[in-house]
């Protein structure tokens, strides 16, 4: 590993310091009442020496929403680690990106905040960055469609495509998190427990899709037990409380 001279040091904690306060202000007044301006008199640093790190307050959320990817992504890689069927290790990523959504509200409100024109605003370096955290994170999926393909569970019929199910279960995660943060399930729909619905409704994509073993075949409550017992039994006890091994059912 590098060592950093004196100015490099300097330069990381400034930044650091500078993402910390951008942080604070992000979460308590929004995207929108977020300025150069505001965060410079809030960190204490020069706007000009800001400048030199960061290019825009786009730059600052993509830099903040690459922290939150990186936590998030470290969670995902441990789920494919799951010792079981490839279904089951799908199951397991979705449990692990529940776990950081819930238990870290801030950083999962940071990660969808930084979609849409804020990364055209941003320099391409910074865009590049979250581009690639989530590339891993679409990889680390594939590889286990791959897994489940390779092992015939998943036939894939009809012109179906490992590229087109990923998508499928992405937008249906992010989608669905991005609507239990605003509260669209409970307020519009009267959903009292959305976290349990977005696991059903992947579980009749999966189905239709034929991957096996079918929901009707398996107990996954018991597979997921497992998953928060092996994998995540810190963050899991945070959540659903001690020994609640069977989450929100529990």
């Amino acid at each position: 590993m590098m060592m950093l001279s004196p100015r490099q040091r300097e330069i990381e904690e400034r930044e650091k310091a500078i993402l910390e306060v951008a942080r604070e202000l992000l979460l308590e007044s929004g995207y929108y009442a977020l300025t150069m301006d505001r965060i410079a008199l809030a960190s204490a640093c020069p706007k000009g020496t800001m400048y030199q790190s960061f290019a825009s307050k786009e730059d600052i959320v993509l830099a903040l929403a690459c922290q939150s990817g990186e936590r998030r992504d470290n969670m995902i890689a441990r789920a494919t680690k799951f010792q079981g069927r490839p279904r089951e290790r799908i199951l397991a990523m979705g449990e692990a990106a529940a776990l950081f959504s819930r238990l870290n509200p801030d950083d999962s409100r940071i990660l969808h905040t930084a979609t849409g024109p804020i990364r055209e605003k941003a320099v391409p370096e910074r865009t590049r960055a979250l581009a690639r955290l989530e590339a891993r994170a679409v990889d680390l999926l594939l590889g286990v469609l791959g897994e489940a393909r390779a092992q015939g569970d998943l036939p894939l019929r009809d012109g179906s495509t490992m590229e087109e199910m990923a998508f499928g279960i992405w937008a249906l995660v992010e989608g669905g998190f991005t609507l239990i943060e605003s509260g669209v399930p409970h307020n519009a729909f009267g959903i009292g427990t959305p976290w349990t619905h977005v696991f059903r409704v992947f579980n009749v994509l999966a189905d239709g899709y034929g991957w096996r073993p079918l929901f009707a075949e398996f107990d996954w409550e018991e597979s997921l037990a497992r998953v928060r017992r092996t994998l995540f039994p810190e963050e899991a006890q945070r959540l659903y409380g001690e020994g609640a091994w069977y989450g929100d059912g529990a």
